[in-house]
């Protein structure tokens, strides 16, 4: 591909993801949001707020003052307390409530999308189909709340690491023309090329099951086939790690099918792509960040 790839779409950085310490401490957390927003490479950042009052202030006036896009990441609910497919309406509601605390923030830092996800897997079949009605049942309620956002289902794993209920692409994408065929029109869904082999799916599969669906993109990598890898399961390891499941003739692989389904191309508008990874054992953030630099070009040029 000759022209750049900035002009088909605006790159982002996960934040949390680059500084995994931030998602136990406050204070990495703090220390490290100004450092990712000062990255000139990036135009979209995804990132959850803090929940104290202090340092969500002091966040919030940094991501609004950066002229990055915001893309909220909300956390996972799969506590006993906070389940969004719980079979129980009071534990949905309550979930509700959690969620919506973190969607108040997304719209304090000017956020147009937000990423959300199912809970636990409940097991059987039944279950499983129990839980899904349970589910769209929630996600409807969390649109209505925040109506001027367009939230994103994110599918997980079914087995290997975060065990969700929606653990297939197609299933995500079922939820969301259930809940678009209620007349909520602010859903869509996120595709996670790291998630993608989790769920022992083809990239041309995953984006056939959800082209008319995808909102946003995160690329990344996972391990499967090592137990024993300190990364193993959905941890994000960076391209190219060893054990690794991707590299750049997957991510060229991955962003050929984007193209083929439309997500990819000269629109009105330019879509958001996301590098969600680790630094790179031994490397620095800033290091990291040069290294997925340089694969995305590569794989760019390759295309």
């Amino acid at each position: 591909m000759q022209q750049s790839y900035r002009e088909y779409f605006k790159l982002g950085i996960n934040h949390h993801l680059l500084f995994p310490a931030s998602f136990d401490s406050e204070e990495a957390h703090r220390l490290s949001l100004p450092e990712v927003l000062a990255y000139p490479e990036f135009e979209v950042i995804d990132l959850f707020i803090s929940a104290q009052t202090d340092i969500s202030a002091e966040q919030i006036r940094q991501v609004r003052d950066s002229g990055r896009v915001p893309v909220y990441n909300c956390p996972l609910f799969n506590g006993p307390r906070l389940n969004p497919n719980s079979p129980d309406e009071a534990i949905r509601n309550e979930t509700v409530l959690a969620a919506v605390s973190h969607l108040q923030r997304a719209g304090a830092i000017g956020a147009r999308k937000a990423v959300i996800a199912s809970g636990p897997n409940p097991g059987s079949p039944s279950q499983i189909a129990e839980g899904t009605d349970a589910f769209v049942d929630y996600v409807a309620k969390l649109c209505a709340e925040a109506p001027s956002l367009t939230l994103m289902i994110e599918p997980f794993d079914r087995s290997i690491g975060k065990n969700l209920l929606i653990g297939s692409t197609r299933e995500a994408a079922e939820v969301v023309r259930r809940v678009q065929e209620m007349g909520i029109p602010n859903i869509g869904l996120l595709i996670d090329m790291g998630h993608v082999s989790l769920m022992e799916e083809t990239f041309a599969q995953a984006v056939a099951d959800s082209s008319s669906y995808i909102r946003h993109v995160h690329l990344g990598s996972c391990v499967k086939n090592d137990r024993a890898n300190p990364l193993y399961g959905d941890m994000h390891p960076p391209w190219g790690y060893p054990g690794g499941e991707n590299d750049v003739p997957e991510l060229v692989e991955f962003m050929k099918a984007l193209f083929a389904c439309g997500y990819l191309g000269k629109g009105e508008e330019r879509p958001t792509v996301t590098l969600e990874m680790r630094p790179y054992p031994g490397r620095t953030e800033r290091e990291s960040v040069d290294i997925f630099l340089d694969k995305l070009e590569e794989a760019w040029r390759a295309m």
